[in-house]
């Protein structure tokens, strides 16, 4: 129990600022001010006046102290059952509501109204007018981060079904490309996502498709992307690899290993099978243990062209190490159809190590 200089009492009023609080539970806890010279003088905890435990964290914690959730907080033995089940409620009722607002925004965002400010103008503007002549006052005050807020009553215009696309004339297209320009760089940035990717063949093609759409298109949900839009790239990509697949027997395939490291330091290598109409990822094999291993990493080469087919592998290409030379004679000891080879950018990049080390 935290010794405390001053017991204030919450929610009755006389002064307390806590009187002005509407959370019910503010009634049932009294600030418990610490005391003393140490690291957290003058820190306000709250204590439960059923049972005087001193709750930290807030007030959301001592709801869950008097409604029982058992949220990191064990439930008050004294606390009476009409006020057990005020807090139920209570808590019940604010999360149904923030749900149900999380829904609204949803829709809204869904609904393909415009995030930004495209009409040109200011951000900062207090009236909007109406189609019945009457002007409404707007927010008291808007600002920039307005612009990452969707207001769920504005750009109904835009649902209309008497809505018309606006004029872009010359005078104002730079106007207009500028603004959509800053909302797609504004997306790269909210996400992290790397300014490489505006360099992606799918990024030209979703600006088109969406031109192309005009106005009005409905985004794609989270759930979307994750259910039927993924399946339809799986297929689509399955039908690549399988076309693919087709020209192994009349071109034969080089099959890669391609070693590297992840976050958590594992030696990973990947392997791939390359022939002139397109390289196909065939899978990752975990090979911490054994990177350095000739033996191993010979079996694992061997295991992959059994699994590929050995009539289909013209080559073997992995890097310069000592481990992978080892192995490669070995694999072309027993499959004699085949040839081991290193990897010349491996083999450049160690020659230029060299070069680098030599004297000045």
């Amino acid at each position: 129990m935290v010794r405390c200089s001053k017991d204030n009492e919450i929610g009755n009023g006389g002064g307390s600022k806590g009187g002005q609080r509407k959370d019910p539970a503010w009634k049932y806890g009294v600030q418990v001010a610490v005391p003393g010279d140490g690291k957290k003088k003058g820190y306000v905890y709250l204590k439960c006046k059923f049972c005087s435990k001193v709750i930290t964290g807030g007030v959301k914690r001592l709801k869950d102290h008097l409604g029982g959730t058992r949220k990191n907080v064990a439930l008050c033995p004294k606390v009476p059952q009409e006020t057990k089940q005020e807090m139920i409620e209570y808590m019940k009722n604010f999360t149904d509501l923030k749900h149900l607002n999380q829904r609204k925004f949803d829709e809204m965002v869904n609904s393909g109204a415009y995030f930004g400010s495209g009409s040109g103008s200011s951000p900062f503007e207090e009236k909007k007018s109406y189609s019945g002549g009457s002007t409404l006052s707007s927010r008291a005050t808007r600002g920039p981060m307005d612009r990452f807020v969707v207001d769920l009553d504005e750009n109904d215009d835009e649902k209309s079904p008497n809505a018309t696309a606006k004029t872009i004339t010359p005078a104002t297209a730079k106007e207009h490309r500028n603004q959509v320009c800053l909302d797609i760089g504004r997306f790269f940035f909210e996400n992290g996502i790397s300014f490489n990717a505006a360099r992606s063949p799918s990024y030209f093609n979703m600006l088109r498709s969406i031109g192309n759409y005009g106005r009005g298109l409905k985004a794609p949900t989270m759930h979307e992307m994750r259910t039927w839009i993924l399946d339809e790239e799986r297929k689509t990509t399955m039908k690549i690899v399988d076309d693919i697949k087709t020209t192994w027997k009349r071109t034969g395939v080089s099959l890669l290993s391609d070693g590297w490291s992840d976050g958590r330091n594992r030696g990973l290598i990947n392997f791939l099978i390359n022939n002139p109409y397109g390289t196909v990822f065939l899978k990752t094999i975990d090979a911490s243990d054994y990177i350095k291993d000739a033996n191993f990493l010979f079996k694992l080469l061997d295991d992959v062209v059994e699994e590929i087919g050995e009539d289909l592998v013209v080559q073997v290409v992995t890097d310069n190490a000592s481990a992978y030379k080892a192995a490669g004679n070995l694999l072309m000891k027993k499959r004699k159809q085949l040839y081991w080879t290193p990897c010349a950018a491996h083999c450049i990049d160690l020659m230029l190590e060299k070069i680098g080390e030599l004297p000045q």
